[in-house]
């Protein structure tokens, strides 16, 4: 048995330090962990980046929307001057729907034609559901023809934009697409002024029941020269005939309201379609306040929407429920109204504007009602709801966006 060995306290004491060993699993470890931090750190740059990448994108898709809206609209318009009888073809189409996409930015679109309710037609026009068959907007297909019931135009449309954030993962641009459809028509709402007119020319008898000539309305067209001046075209004395009890042809629009108000404040009425019943305004003096509500709110020259009923625009029905039987409305670039109590109103029977010393074309003859509306059929397109049905003489021409 071996005895620990004691020195001597004078003597020198040697202590032997055992080495260190290394552990190689800790040097791995240390390794996976910055390995580990390091694609964390990648991922969440990459997250980050996305997030506010995709803000960027959502605005640049709404651009892209606006964009294809417009040009949509832009053909569809034209459509729209077609149908009020104007005579643009296909070129015409793809040079308003060229303009519109480089306005706003679209680096590629392709615009097919639809029907009224959007479907893509075929050159014969024949609905089709497939873009190769569907005739296009331009000469792509190898046709340059409207198709036959074109009233709206399809468009799908790409807009390319570059990333900001997202560069740290290598993309550094992205493509925001949208598609959309605008279809032109006969309008069916907007604001209207409150009072009604026969389909074609008339006169009040001496007792101011409408009498009708069988001869529509000419129509009258913007000046090119000058827009916002007064149309070229034969400007209208209308008679406003008393068809019994007191309605003068002037319509109860919104219940809520007077006739004046309904000039200064007028609501915004949809009708789901024509032909429809639209009850009459038996107040004895409607006349005379739209008359005012006219010369105290600037409304002389100006394009009004005027409501058009049918055959000698009598009404039907009987005491408070009488009502006019509306087959469309027309646009009128309205130049005065004029009221009065007497019979034989003397601003009803001019031959010549007292505001702009245009001709006027005068049937009116008893003028029982003492109330008339002067100015000019106008062809006159909006943006407004569109219901279906043949484009007449005369009608006003909405162009909406349906999708």
């Amino acid at each position: 048995m071996n005895h620990p060995t004691v020195n001597h306290p004078d003597s020198e004491v040697t202590m032997h330090r055992q080495p260190r060993r290394t552990d190689h699993r800790d040097r791995g470890q240390g390794g996976q962990i910055i390995v580990i931090a390091a694609l964390t750190m990648v991922a969440l740059v990459a997250g980050v980046s996305l997030v506010l990448e995709g803000g960027n994108a959502y605005a640049h898709q709404r651009v892209a929307q606006n964009a294809a809206d417009s040009v949509a609209n832009a053909g569809a318009t034209v459509l729209a001057q077609r149908l009020g009888g104007g005579l643009q073809a296909d070129a015409d189409v793809l040079i308003a729907t060229d303009a519109m996409a480089a306005a706003n930015g679209l680096n590629s679109y392709t615009a097919y034609y639809t029907d009224l309710k959007g479907h893509m037609l075929d050159p014969l026009g024949v609905v089709t559901a497939d873009p190769a068959a569907a005739a296009q907007v331009g000469p792509a297909d190898g046709d340059t023809t409207i198709p036959p019931l074109a009233q709206g135009v399809a468009v799908g449309g790409s807009q390319n934009f570059g990333t900001t954030f997202a560069r740290v993962l290598g993309i550094t641009q992205f493509t925001a697409s949208a598609d959309a459809t605008a279809v032109a028509g006969a309008l069916t709402g907007g604001i209207f002024m409150p009072v009604v007119f026969p389909v074609s020319m008339a006169d009040c008898d001496g007792s101011g029941n409408t009498v009708v000539v069988d001869e529509p309305w000419r129509m009258s067209d913007p000046d090119p020269a000058d827009p916002t001046g007064i149309p070229i075209g034969q400007e209208y004395i209308v008679p406003l005939c008393k068809t019994g009890n007191g309605a003068f042809m002037i319509l109860d629009l919104d219940p809520d309201k007077n006739c004046e108000e309904e000039v200064t404040n007028p609501s915004s009425i949809q009708f789901n379609d024509f032909p429809v019943d639209v009850l009459v305004d038996t107040g004895n003096d409607c006349a005379k306040k739209i008359d005012d509500a006219i010369a105290a709110n600037d409304v002389q020259g100006t394009v009004v929407m005027i409501p058009i009923c049918d055959g000698d625009c009598v009404t039907i029905g009987s005491g408070n429920d009488k009502a006019y039987h509306i087959i469309r409305i027309a646009a009128f670039y309205l130049d005065y109204l004029s009221y009065s109590n007497n019979p034989n109103n003397s601003a009803c029977a001019l031959t010549t504007s007292p505001t702009y010393a245009t001709g006027l074309v005068n049937i009116v003859g008893g003028n029982g009602s003492s109330s008339c509306m002067t100015g000019w059929f106008v062809r006159y397109v909006t943006s407004g709801p569109v219901g279906t049905g043949s484009i007449n003489n005369g009608e006003a021409i909405g162009v909406q966006l349906i999708r």
